[in-house]
């Protein structure tokens, strides 16, 4: 369990970091805004609930759900 905890906690790393480019380069924004944007949507609340099973998608993905809740204001289609 401890290694499937492991692989979780770096995925879920791995696609904040990406993401918070990605927010950087195309919002114009700088990494603390970034960061604060993204920890405080509720794509990454999902992201960090194993259940929801984003964690094994792409960061591209991510950002795209980032993308549609930032416009609509909320993330369809995925339940706690």
């Amino acid at each position: 369990m401890k290694q499937q905890d492991n692989n979780f906690e770096f995925l879920v790393e791995y696609i904040t970091a990406r993401v918070v480019e990605w927010l950087m380069r195309d919002k114009e924004m700088g990494i603390e805004e970034a960061l604060l944007l993204f920890h405080n949507s509720e794509t990454f609340d999902k992201l960090c609930q194993p259940q929801t099973g984003l964690y094994i998608e792409s960061p591209a993905y991510i950002y795209d759900l980032l993308d549609e809740e930032l416009r609509r204001g909320t993330l369809r289609g995925l339940t706690e």
